[in-house]
This record gives structure tokens, sequence and C-alpha cells, in this order.
């Protein structure tokens, strides 16, 4: 929107540049009509309930989506506490496990 704006004064400006006195009058009038009326346009749209309610509506859908993300971390940090805690598990058994073989290997050495 910005650059159909410059386009637009840029057009305006080389028209004004080509006329008379009076035209270029006429056609700076023009210009600060034009520009009065875009200006109220835009805080029409700014102020209108419509975009407000779809401002409204960005808001909840981040809330709503951070709460979803919250909890799937939750969720997710959950889970990867209990499987380090079961490979945890597996690992002391696992050692246990060497821990008895070696001392019967040893047992069985001496004998």
């Amino acid at each position: 929107m910005r650059h159909a704006l410059i386009v637009s004064f840029a057009v305006a400006a080389l028209s004004v540049a080509a006329c008379s006195k009076s035209e270029q009058s006429d056609a700076g009038e023009n210009a600060k009509a034009a520009a009065a009326k875009i200006g109220e346009a835009t805080k029409e749209v700014a102020t209108s309930p419509e975009i407000k309610a779809v401002g409204q509506d960005i808001k909840e859908g981040a809330a709503e989506a951070g709460a979803v993300a919250k909890d799937a971390l939750a969720t997710a940090g959950t889970e990867l506490k209990e499987g380090a805690d079961k490979a945890g598990d597996k690992a002391s058994q696992a050692a246990a496990t060497a821990d008895a073989k070696i001392d019967k290997a040893a047992a069985d050495a001496k004998k």
C-alpha cells in the first residue's frame, strides 16, 4: 500500500509540474483532499469493529496455542523423566548383574 501511495504522489507531482499555475493550484488542492480522504479511510479501518474483532481473534488464538504448547512440553518433560528413570533402573540392574557375574567368576577362579 505504501508503494502505491508513493507512486500516486509521484504521478501527481509530475502532473502538477506540467500544468499552469491555476491548474497546479487545483491539482494541489485535489491532492490534499485525496490525502485527507485516505487519512480518514485509514482511521475508519483502524477503528472498525471488524478489525478489532480480528485482533481479538488473533490474541485468543495465540493464547490457546501457548496453552497447548505448554501442556505438550509438560507432557514431554514428564515422559522424558520417566524414560530416563527406566534407563537408569536398567543400567543399575545391568551393573548388579555384571558385579554378580564377576564375583562368581572370581570365586570360581579361587577354587
